[in-house]
This record gives C-alpha cells, sequence and structure tokens, in this order.
C-alpha cells in the first residue's frame, strides 16, 4: 500500500503518526509522513519518505501558551492564516503523491477531499475521542463527567469548530469536483483496557487501541544512573505552557523532596524549568526531553499534564499518574483514570502547591497494582497491525 500520512499538532500528535511510519515501512508498505517543522530533526536517516508542512505549532505554544485569551486575540491575524497554509500543503501533498489511503489528524479537513479526488481512501484518526458521537460519554475535550442523554450534545461543539475553515474546505470541494467531504472511516486510538467501544458507534469508526512503536534510543547513562540513585518522580507537561515555568517546577520538587523522593524535571516546549536553587541538587535532574518508554518503567510516579500519550505511556509502563490538566481531553482523561481507580484526582495547575504534590504522589503510590493490571492488558494493543488490516479490508472492498 501506498500510504499518507498528515498531522499537526504537539508532540501527543506527532508520536502516533511517527509511531505507525516506521511499522508500516518494516512491514514493506510505501509511507509517506508530512509533519510541521519542529519535527523535521527527529525524522533525519529515517526509511519512510518526509514531506514538510509550513510553520510550527511549537511557536505559537511559546508565544502564547495554553492562554485562551492570547489565542483568541492571535486567531484572525496569525492563527488562521497559518492553519490555511497547512490545509493548503496538505491537499496538493495528497494531489501529488496520489496514494492509495490517507490518514490524518482531525485539524487537516482537507485531506479526505484530496483523497477522494484521486481515488484513496481516507481515515480520520481520532487521538483521543472527541469527534464520532455517542451516548455512553462526552466529547473528551469538552466535558469530563457523564451527562447521560446530553453527551450527544457536547459533540456539536467540535463541529461548529470546523466551521471556521467552511471556505476553505469549500474551496478545495469546488476546485477538485469533489460533493462528498466526508472520510471513509475513523479511527479511535485509545486502548481498549481504557475504553469499551460504545455500542452506538457507526460500524467505520474502528477502536483500534494505540500507535505504538518503543523508542529506538537508550537511556543515557546520566540518566540511567540517576533512577537507581533514590525513588524518583517524573515531572514533564509535554507541549503544555502557562504560568511561571520556574514556580510550578520548584513547588514539584519541594513535594518530592518531603517524601524522600529524587525528581527529573523535563522542559517539553517550555512548561517547566529549574531555577538557580537548585541547579546543582544531585535529586534534581533537568533534561530537555525524555524518552517516555524507556524512562517511565524505571520511576515511582509521573507527574504530567494527562495527554493522551503521555497517559497511555504511563499505564503501559505499570507506574501510577498524578495528572495537573490544562485544556482539552486532559480533564477528561484525570477524570476516567480516577473514576476507574486507576490514579487519584487531578492537581488543578492553580493548586499545584508542595504539600498538595506530596500529598497526590502518596495518594498515586496507592494505585500501583491497578496500574500494573491495567499494563499488563495494554501488552496485547497492536494498534498499527489492526489499522493495516482494517485498511486491506477497505481497498479490497474497493477494487
Amino acid at each position: 500500500m501506498k500510504i499518507l500520512l498528515v498531522t499537526a499538532g504537539s508532540r501527543g500528535d506527532f508520536e502516533p503518526f511517527y509511531a505507525f511510519a516506521r511499522r508500516a515501512t518494516e512491514l514493506g508498505h510505501e509511507v509517506y509522513l508530512s509533519v510541521t517543522e519542529e519535527f523535521q530533526p527527529r525524522l533525519i536517516n529515517v526509511d519512510f519518505n518526509v514531506l514538510k508542512l509550513p510553520g510550527s505549532i511549537q511557536y505559537f505554544v511559546k508565544k502564547n501558551g495554553v492562554s485562551i485569551i492570547k489565542n483568541t486575540f492571535d486567531f484572525l491575524p496569525n492563527v488562521r492564516p497559518f492553519v490555511v497554509k497547512i490545509l493548503d500543503t496538505a491537499a496538493e501533498q495528497i494531489l501529488e503523491i496520489k496514494p492509495d489511503v490517507v490518514l490524518y489528524h482531525p485539524t487537516v479537513l482537507t485531506a479526505p477531499i484530496a483523497a477522494r479526488s484521486v481515488g484513496a481512501i481516507s481515515g480520520l484518526v481520532e487521538i483521543i475521542p472527541i469527534l464520532t458521537p455517542t451516548s455512553e460519554f462526552a466529547s473528551a475535550g469538552l466535558w469530563t463527567s457523564n451527562l447521560g442523554f446530553l453527551n450527544k450534545l457536547t459533540y456539536k461543539g467540535v463541529v461548529l469548530a470546523e466551521k471556521l475553515f467552511f471556505l476553505e474546505t469549500f474551496k478545495w470541494s469546488r476546485k477538485l469536483k469533489v460533493k462528498n467531504k466526508k472520510y471513509d472511516f475513523s479511527l479511535s486510538l485509545t486502548s481498549p483496557a481504557l475504553l469499551n467501544r460504545p455500542k452506538d458507534w457507526p460500524s467505520n469508526t474502528h477502536l483500534v487501541g494505540p500507535w505504538f512503536k518503543k523508542d529506538n534510543e537508550s537511556l543515557s547513562p546520566t540518566v540511567a544512573n540517576f533512577v537507581q540513585k533514590k525513588p524518583t518522580v517524573y515531572a514533564g507537561f509535554g507541549s503544555m505552557k502557562k504560568g511561571n515555568p520556574e514556580k510550578i517546577a520548584t513547588e514539584i520538587i519541594k513535594g518530592c523532596k518531603a517524601l524522600n523522593m529524587q525528581v527529573i524535571i523535563s522542559a517539553g516546549w517550555g512548561g517547566l524549568s529549574v531555577g538557580p536553587q537548585f541547579k546543582d541538587d544531585p535529586e534534581v535532574l533537568f533534561l530537555e526531553t525524555v524518552s517516555h518508554s524507556n524512562l517511565f518503567p524505571l520511576v515511582k510516579v509521573i507527574l504530567h499534564h494527562g495527554g493522551i500519550g503521555t497517559t497511555h505511556a504511563a499505564l503501559r509502563a505499570g507506574t501510577p499518574s498524578v495528572i495537573v490538566p490544562f485544556i482539552v481531553d486532559q480533564p477528561w482523561w484525570a477524570h476516567k483514570l480516577n473514576k476507574q481507580k486507576l490514579g487519584p484526582k487531578s492537581l488543578p495547575l492553580r493548586k499545584l502547591k508542595s504539600k498538595n504534590v506530596s500529598k497526590r504522589i502518596s495518594e498515586a503510590l496507592t494505585y500501583k497494582q491497578k496500574v500494573v493490571d491495567v499494563s499488563n492488558k495494554m501488552k496485547d494493543d497492536s494498534g498499527i497491525e489492526e489499522t493495516l488490516k482494517i485498511l486491506e479490508g477497505y481497498l479490497a472492498s474497493k477494487s
């Protein structure tokens, strides 16, 4: 199969597509991966084809963080034109490559239109369960608790957001003479160990599980030696940035020290930073980034933002989490883990003080066995292989 993958977003939006590209290439498929510029350095010397989308998501995170006010004011002059360039470039790439299959991130609204124009099948990749309506739970990006018969209404919010780019999708559908702008199928990447497939999902929505492939990189001797010295907490907020990164990290460090635990602080896209007070502290290790799949099994607790990638990685490692949610699906995951007795209640950023950090870490440790049980179930996850079977089925029925 000739497969074109296109994604735009944070590291959590990039990693699944990257994993799929690597594994599908190993299995003999011709793969193209299209990503924004901040991820290009990760794709040097890979065995698949790399395509470039214009601009950088990371630029806007550094500029505006997750501030709703800043991003709202920045939307029309800067964010919207940036997204439009991505939509146009992705469509042009699909028209040029003419793949058999297009798998795309929900932000790339022109992908199914261009795919239909060249006779390719298209699949919407729901990294989080946010788009396919169900009465069983609310959209992961808009609500945390179960609203019963009102659950389906929460999915309307995402549809309204798509309308912001109606002119672009209309332009491409008219230009390519494509009337049906809908994808052929959707793929949910949530682990079946965490989510039972809703009974009212349509038949073309598939719960395949995470697209995951273990990192090739090994831990540095510095990191490997550090975690062996003393019980360790990992703290990292990925691409999230809000408040004072140094002040937040200080509270986390003090909370860990109160429990006689050391801490690894991961900067990510700027959410955490270690100040002079702890710069040379032997019980504090500051890293720009680190392999989750290699580190997480070695630490006692993972304090993170609750993105689906980090949440799955922590559970897969059998390590309890403390979630400090920022936006979108993160409160939903914190609520879900707590309801399934896989972790404590979330720790809101506004309450992130050292004593609360200590309390949540202590609570998280009591969930260890439940997390290990789920970790064992997640060993059966084979999202990439399941997806490839589904693609082969759709292509066979089309021919």
